[in-house]
């Protein structure tokens, strides 16, 4: 009887440790902001595809896209016009995606390494991720040139902030 005590009780223990989350993708949110215009925005219709261990990040994938036809910076004429051929062409290119290549731990930080792919191009991108109560804030900062994106015709004035909130349960 107690050996079918301890292992019941080593079972429950092994489960309770485990940190295998899930994304709330309707809670998820996908912010930018333009530094050089201090412009914001959001994009929608996350859809993630990862899976995520908090205590074994080796085993962790994270990945997901997001809708470009969502993105929205509070301006009617100006999300057109950035959802053109001159821009994000939207038609062509109706999803932004990530996959991450490397997990790790860092400190109080989760480094993501992985491909962001914009408009077709695909570039290697690191979010650094913050655990607080059930969510998960990473940053990324980008230039929109790497991605075919020219605002400005200066590399340095085409700097994005991105950041992700992965609520989860």
């Amino acid at each position: 009887m107690k050996k079918l005590f301890f292992i019941i009780l080593l079972f429950v223990f092994a489960m309770a440790s485990a940190q295998q989350i899930t994304i709330d993708e309707t809670k998820a949110t996908v912010k930018f902001n333009f530094l050089e215009d201090d412009v914001d925005g959001t994009l929608e219709g996350f859809d993630f595809t990862g899976s995520i261990d908090l205590n074994n990040l080796e085993n962790t994938t994270i990945s997901g896209t997001v809708e470009m036809k969502t993105l929205d910076t509070n301006n009617w004429l100006r999300n057109r016009h950035l959802r053109s051929k001159k821009y994000f062409n939207l038609s062509d290119f109706p999803k932004l995606k990530f996959t991450s290549t490397k997990v790790e731990r860092s400190d109080t930080t989760i480094n993501v390494t992985g491909i962001l792919e914009i408009k077709g191009t695909e570039k290697q991108v690191v979010f650094s991720f913050e655990k607080s109560d059930k969510t998960l804030r990473g940053t990324a900062q980008i230039n929109s040139q790497d991605f075919g994106i020219s605002i400005h015709d200066a590399r340095e004035e085409n700097n994005v902030l991105v950041k992700i909130t992965l609520p989860f349960k």
